[in-house]
């Protein structure tokens, strides 16, 4: 309620903010979508004069710092309910002393904070108040418009969601809090556009073109990185996160925004690139646009813009150089594309992640999906790099220390298993369908290239499953002579950590060099023993054990290059929360997880998040020394504060296990 003078107004804003679906947002105010209707209400009682003014006066919404006409930032409007040229509209009703006013924003205006300012023919004003307008997904003239309600509560409303890592071969998933109606995330999302370097170059010329979700996607692109502007988040991949946080250790997006939010634009450290599409997300959501988390298995990344990717490996069987991604995380967001030919509306790529600079800023996208598929790599924006992301050719090559260079056959395939989640439950959608054909035409043309030494010789990894942190194992690896001839081999195998984005972790764990006979078509097995006091450091930086097996056939000097990942399994988190989950009442949920190392675990904590279920907030245990298959315990209390399906992240850390994730679904009840 608000009072101009003697004029007494009610911008209704529960009632107005359920009927634009953002009664969600846990902030007080009018949130309201585009192409939708708000009703306010104006007190007469005590007025004079205004009510035969009415019909003479106008609206007009403002937005900016510098509202005008001639940008689409000031909207005046008759009271007559006829659309205007702007698109908007307003009408004026009267019963007894209150005056209704309807507006209507148009489909196509700026998002942003607006003043609504109601004037009189003698030039005389009344500010009526302040209000939100976002994107509108429901709203068939909206270029976000999202059909089908289940699409909308998941892309749209669902405030938390699944992330996949891991590689392709052992797909993992934790629980992401996105959190985009928690308190003061709107706030951040918001400042976050005038932060950016368009808004500081022509704040007028920014604003008015907010209208676009093309536009705001690329701003965020940008913004959610601080390579080049007051950002969210800064990156780093080295395993070293002094000064900041352990990209691994954050469970959702509320904590980032809210800290750089209320740091004055502070850069949070640190992030990698599920990080920076889980904040990226977060932030697409609050504003109204449909916005997914796409995970890309085996993702290349092309610095060069040939669409290849050149490894190396030298004579000792080490890698030179790789820039290849065991998963790579980056959004897509739904809206059309006016801007481009038909049959390109949709799901749009971005990535916030910064990798590579588009137009002299690190961003990347919004480039159609489809346009990848085809391979339209005069696409905007950014089409070439994203489509080297799934598609581009793996070129090996072995250099010699005399500094020739030999060829070498590379099975691994870039761009496998793109994944999401699917809508309305916690399981993996594969939409790698949408990004690429099948491999049949690249596959021929490699088995056509190396047909020699691939019909004769097959270099594997045995699969071993997940093996459990702590345990020391065996690999196996196996070489099947396909021929009717003895066949000379030499095996080289090097493993060692690698971080998700191809860089090593730490020195080699270990080198295996020999020769070996097989013959006609027998299979040659070697075991390659780890043990745990060797892999060790690897657990608490998060990166994965690598082994590359690189064989040489001694006949005709081919060569064949595998890789494979060991991937750790955590102990399981036990979580059980007792009582009746209801809106208003505290609940109890009690946690353990047993110690799988064979020595202690010093400095740990658990540490709970969820989105309506926490405020926003993580409150934190602490236990200390945790022995060799010792459980450690905690327990919290935690009162919900909307009803629904809602998921409670748990995170358990210590120095040596690294970050263990896990969550529930509570059914919270009215």
């Amino acid at each position: 309620m608000g009072n101009h003078a003697s004029l007494v107004v009610d911008l209704q804003w529960e009632k107005n903010n359920m009927d634009h679906h953002t009664e969600v947002f846990r902030e007080d105010g009018l949130i309201v979508r585009r192409g939708q209707p708000f009703i306010i209400t104006l007190d007469l009682t005590s007025t004079t004069n205004l009510q035969q003014k009415l019909n003479k006066s106008k609206l007009s919404a403002q937005t900016g710092p510098s509202p005008a006409a001639s940008s689409g930032t000031k909207i005046s409007m008759e009271l007559n309910g006829e659309k205007e040229d702007s698109g908007w509209s307003a009408a004026a009703s009267l019963k007894g002393n209150t005056i209704s006013l309807k507006v209507c924003p148009s489909p196509s205006a700026p998002i942003g904070k607006y003043s609504l300012v109601l004037s009189d023919p003698s030039k005389q004003e009344a500010d009526l108040g302040k209000f939100v307008l976002l994107f509108n997904p429901w709203c068939p003239d909206d270029t976000v418009y999202m059909e089908k309600k289940e699409e909308r509560e998941e892309y749209v409303l669902s405030q938390d969601g699944i992330i996949y890592g891991g590689d392709a071969k052992n797909i993992t998933h934790w629980a992401w809090n996105f959190g985009q109606f928690e308190s003061g995330v709107l706030k951040a999302s918001l400042k976050i556009l005038n932060e950016s370097l368009q808004h500081k170059k022509n704040a007028d010329k920014d604003c008015s073109k907010r209208n676009d979700p093309i536009y705001v996607t690329r701003v965020l692109s940008a913004m959610v990185n601080t390579n080049d502007d007051s950002g969210v988040l800064s990156g780093r991949w080295s395993g070293n996160y002094d000064g900041g946080v352990d990209p691994s250790k954050w469970t959702g997006s509320v904590e980032i925004l809210r800290q750089w939010h209320d740091s004055n634009c502070k850069s949070v450290r640190y992030g990698q690139c599920w990080v920076f599409a889980g904040v990226g997300c977060t932030v697409a959501r609050a504003l109204g646009i449909p916005c997914r988390l796409i995970t890309n298995f085996e993702s290349a990344h092309d610095t060069n813009g040939d669409l290849k990717i050149e490894t190396y490996v030298r004579e000792d069987g080490r890698m030179v150089k790789e820039i290849v991604w065991n998963f790579h995380c980056w959004l897509e967001s739904w809206m059309k594309r006016p801007d481009l030919k038909p049959g390109y509306d949709g799901w749009q790529v971005s990535d916030p992640t910064p990798q590579e600079p588009s137009e002299g800023v690190m961003c990347c996208g919004p480039v159609p999906v489809k346009a990848i598929k085809i391979g339209d790599l005069t696409c905007q924006y950014d089409a070439a790099f994203v489509y080297a992301e799934v598609n581009a050719d793996i070129i090996t090559t072995f250099k010699l220390y005399d500094g020739l260079e030999r060829n070498v056959v590379n099975k691994i395939t870039v761009g496998q298993n793109i994944s999401t989640k699917s809508i309305g439950k916690d399981a993996r959608e594969d939409v790698t369908h949408l990004y690429k054909y099948e491999e049949g035409l690249a596959l021929e043309r490699q088995s056509y290239m190396h047909a020699q030494v691939c019909q004769e010789l097959d270099l594997c990894f045995e699969d071993h499953g997940e093996i459990m942190k702590g345990s020391d194992f065996v690999l196996n690896v196996t070489v099947t002579n396909k021929t009717s001839a003895v066949k000379s081999i030499k095996l080289q195998f090097t493993s060692g950590g690698m971080f998700y984005n191809g860089k090593p972790d730490n020195e080699t764990i270990q080198v295996y060099a020999g020769e070996h006979s097989i013959s006609p078509g027998k299979v040659l097995k070697i075991p390659l023993k780890h043990r745990y006091l060797k892999y060790a450091p690897l657990l608490s930086t998060g990166s994965q054990l690598q082994v590359w097996a690189l064989l040489t056939d001694m006949d005709t000097d081919a060569r064949l290059l595998e890789k494979h990942y060991v991937s750790f399994k955590d102990p399981k988190i036990n979580i059980k929360v007792t009582g009746n989950q209801r809106v208003g009442h505290a609940s109890l949920v009690k946690l353990s997880v047993e110690n799988p190392l064979p020595e202690t675990l010093p400095e740990c904590w658990f540490c709970i998040e969820g989105a309506n279920l926490t405020h926003g907030e993580k409150p934190t245990r602490r236990i200390l020394n945790v022995g060799p298959k010792e459980t450690a315990t905690a327990k919290f209390y935690f009162t919900p504060t909307q009803s629904g399906l809602r998921k409670l992240l748990v995170i358990f850390s210590s120095t040596k296990l690294g970050h263990i994730k896990s969550y529930v679904n509570l059914s919270i009840s009215k």
